[in-house]
């Protein structure tokens, strides 16, 4: 018994717990606190850390052997620091007898400067009989960004749900996670059906394959498609938008959609359709008729015009004559009108298509203005152009189309100018590479337009007074068409004016220099430098133009305003033994002619070392005769061109050889010959006339009143020719035309057939080329267009014998 009196354990500790027990508890105590999610510190009554598990090795960035024995005021940022050493202070003097009220909030500071919110719970603790306080440490940065999150989740959805078009998230099974209002709205479901998980997004529908497969599509591509439209109900209509979503570590998770009610846009689109099937049909028709209307008036317009030519042509007494030219004048104007008309409405229809090719600039302006300026001339009107020498010569666009607006503006400021000047003028406006931008002003001395009538002249059917029609005539057609040509041509077309002080009508058109084209003006040439011209004219304008055109050439100019001031200068010039050798000068100008101008010249022989040149407003043939017996060595009519102006001085001082090379001659007899030609006309009057016309040629004709007379008698006889109205009863000409180019298949022959119809719209001369047409010739007719027609056909050779073709 003795020897078990002592029953005490030799390895007992101080609190009775054996020491093996103790250490196997602190072990424990070790694996739970490395176990731990939060970093856990510990710390003595000095504020010095004494424990510190794994955990926080990563939340601060240390490792234990950096921490333990530093003060725990490292754990904070600098400016936090005092204030913490201070709490910390305060709770280690409580000792045992502080008491945590819950978890504290404090700004941390990693070893790598970043800092970041925590939680702190701490609990005094005794370790070895010292007082020491622990703590747990949470961070709350992966709290908070999971808090915003949520925050932002919920604010998007909240989004979501203000929005029009639906919105659906699902993922890669097709389940809804979420939906917007507007979703359950169009598709008429609630929320809770369409998050339910029995629910299928695609209904029973023809289309539902093709949804899946677009499902399927951008899963496998990764790219979204926008836009697929269907019909998800019978006369419903949608488009969705579907993408792939993915996850932060960018895998695919799920399907975003977008879906946008469209019914009522497929409806406007269906009606809008129906409208345009009803607005082309209405332009159909409207140019049917306007095509019938153009036949219907033309006809019989052929047949005034082209009766009261060949009255002319006959003999006359002086009454008779005149009473025939006032109906042809006034056929010419109706027929002004009926093109105007039908002009405009070839623009309104959209029938006008731009041709641009290459033409020379100054050539298109000379021919519009050669054009009117007899009747400027014959109102006493000076009519000149310019063209700015920064301007291409060689230009790219429709020349067809510039020429139909300066005839316009040009005629209406002859029109409606009593006395002055019409002035076209043209400068390079724009330039960006190869295209250019260039501006026209037509100027006049006319009437004026008032500011409050300025912007309803270019609509249709308007002019600035009602009155205007009665005393100068026109449709009110001519400013509205080239406008609307101008803004076909990329430009505008606008006006200043004033009441009495005249008019600039201004517009702007883009064209394309021709390739290695430079401007317009002439290299000065050393065989006209240092000339000195005299400028006699009366017009200011014309000697400024005249002048920037001579000095372009090196010469020097001087000008005078009257007879009487240039024969001044010409003595000065004499006096000062500086004579002038060239003198350009005006015909008609007021108090002395140029013709007594050039009269006094010859009277005196100390100016006649001068060569003179006339610059005239009026080709009158006595005039010119009479400048040949005054030794003029030119006689040129305004508006003159650049080139023109230069070869007349040049060849007027000698400068140029007599000899001239022949022009070519076209191919053939000089004369058409005689020819056999088909005429297939149904109305009588054109019949008559074209057949006296025909014959006073010297041509053999054939009358056909049908197509199908015109395809007999071409199968029966042989001709030269076929002209072939285009609107015939029984058989068309277009019919006709295919007919017989059918029957000439398989042989060498071919007789050229040229239409001869009042059909003028757009595209009845691409119609009657591609029913095998030749040429096209629009009535009225005139005996020299018919002339110009057969010469291009003249010598194109019979066809073979009509047995053999139809053999």
């Amino acid at each position: 018994m003795s020897q078990h009196s002592d029953t005490s354990d030799p390895t007992a500790t101080d609190d009775g717990l054996p020491g093996q027990t103790l250490a196997a508890l602190e072990k424990r105590t070790r694996a739970v606190l490395e176990m731990a999610f939060d970093a856990y510190v510990e710390v003595d009554r000095a504020g010095v850390i004494r424990d510190w598990n794994s955990r926080a090795e990563v939340a601060f960035g240390r490792p234990a052997s950096e921490a333990i024995g530093q003060p725990a005021g490292i754990l904070v940022p600098a400016r936090h620091r005092e204030a913490f050493t201070s709490d910390l202070e305060k709770i280690l003097a409580a000792g045992a007898e502080f008491v945590p009220e819950g978890p504290l909030r404090m700004r941390a500071l990693h070893r790598d400067g970043r800092e970041f919110s925590t939680e702190l719970i701490l609990y005094p603790a005794e370790h070895d009989g010292e007082y020491r306080l622990s703590g747990f440490v949470r961070d709350l940065t992966e709290r908070r960004r999971l808090e915003n999150a949520l925050r932002q989740l919920e604010d998007h959805r909240s989004i979501l749900n203000f929005l029009e078009d639906g919105y659906i998230e699902l993922d890669l099974r097709g389940n809804s996670l979420f939906a917007n209002d507007a979703y359950c709205r169009i598709f008429e479901r609630t929320r809770e059906e369409v998050l339910d998980p029995n629910y299928t997004k695609i209904t029973q529908n023809p289309v539902s394959v093709d949804i899946r497969e677009l499902f399927k599509q951008v899963y496998e591509t990764g790219q979204p498609i926008k836009a697929f439209e269907y019909e998800y109900k019978p006369g419903r209509f949608c488009e969705i938008t579907v993408s792939l979503k993915r996850g932060t570590d960018g895998k695919a998770s799920g399907y975003v959609t977008l879906t946008r009610e469209t019914t009522r846009r497929k409806q406007h689109e269906q009606e809008l359709a129906r409208a345009k099937d009803a607005a082309e049909a209405a332009s159909q028709a409207k140019s049917e008729f306007l095509a019938n209307m153009s036949h219907e008036i033309r006809t019989p317009m052929n047949g005034i015009i082209g009766m009261t030519e060949l009255a002319l042509t006959t003999q006359l007494s002086e009454e008779q004559r005149d009473f025939l030219l006032t109906v042809r004048s006034s056929a010419d104007s109706l027929l002004a009108i009926i093109n105007d008309i039908l002009d405009f409405s070839k623009v309104e229809a959209g029938k006008v298509a731009l041709d641009p090719q290459p033409f020379d600039l100054e050539e298109c302006i000379a021919a519009s203005m050669k054009g009117m300026a007899v009747a400027a001339h014959r109102q006493g009107l000076e009519l000149v152009f310019h063209v700015d020498p920064e301007v291409p010569a060689e230009l790219i666009g429709d020349a067809a189309r510039l020429r139909q607006v300066l005839l316009n503006l040009v005629g209406n400021s002859i029109k409606f100018t009593e006395s002055g000047e019409v002035v076209l003028q043209v400068t390079l406006e724009e330039r960006v590479d190869n295209k250019l931008k260039l501006r026209f002003s037509v100027h006049d001395t006319g009437i004026g337009i008032a500011l409050e009538q300025q912007a309803r002249i270019f609509e249709a059917f308007e002019q600035a007074d009602t009155s205007m029609t009665r005393k100068y005539g026109g449709t009110g057609l001519g400013l509205a068409i080239s406008k609307r040509i101008v803004r076909l041509m990329g430009g505008e077309l606008w006006l200043e004016s004033q009441p009495g002080a005249g008019s600039t009508f201004h517009f702007t058109c883009w064209f394309s220099a021709a390739s290695n084209s430079a401007g317009v003006a002439p290299v000065p040439l050393e065989e006209l430098r240092g000339i000195r011209a005299l400028i006699i004219d009366d017009n200011a304008t014309n000697r400024w133009i005249v002048e920037k055109m001579l000095r372009q050439w090196g010469m020097a100019t001087e000008q005078a305003e009257s007879g009487p001031a240039g024969l001044a200068k010409l003595a000065q010039a004499v006096v000062a033994q500086e004579p002038i050798r060239l003198i350009l000068l005006d015909e008609q100008m007021p108090g002395m002619s140029g013709l007594e101008v050039i009269e006094r010249i010859r009277t005196h022989p100390r100016f006649s070392g001068a060569t003179v040149m006339m610059l005239t407003s009026a080709d009158q043939s006595s005039s010119a005769a009479r400048c040949r017996e005054l030794g003029v060595e030119s006689y040129l009519v305004k508006p003159i061109k650049v080139q023109e102006l230069q070869l007349a001085i040049r060849k007027a001082l000698g400068m140029l050889q007599e000899s001239r090379p022949a022009r070519p001659q076209p191919e053939g007899p000089a004369h058409s010959p005689r020819l056999r030609i088909l005429l297939a006309e149904d109305n009588a009057v054109n019949q008559k006339l074209a057949t006296v016309l025909f014959q006073k040629m010297g041509h053999a004709v054939t009358l056909a009143a049908n197509g199908g007379e015109a395809v007999a008698h071409w199968r029966a006889g042989l001709f030269d020719l076929i002209f072939m109205d285009v609107q015939m009863p029984e058989l068309d000409g277009f019919e006709a035309t295919r007919r017989i180019r059918e029957l000439e298949q398989g042989s060498a022959g071919h007789i050229p057939i040229i239409a001869m119809t009042a059909r003028a719209m757009s595209g009845d001369r691409d119609r009657c080329l591609a029913a095998g047409m030749d040429d096209y010739v629009c009535k009225p007719v005139s005996r020299q267009v018919l002339e110009r027609a057969i010469e291009r056909y003249s010598v194109a050779g019979a066809r073979p014998k009509p047995e053999v073709l139809a053999g």
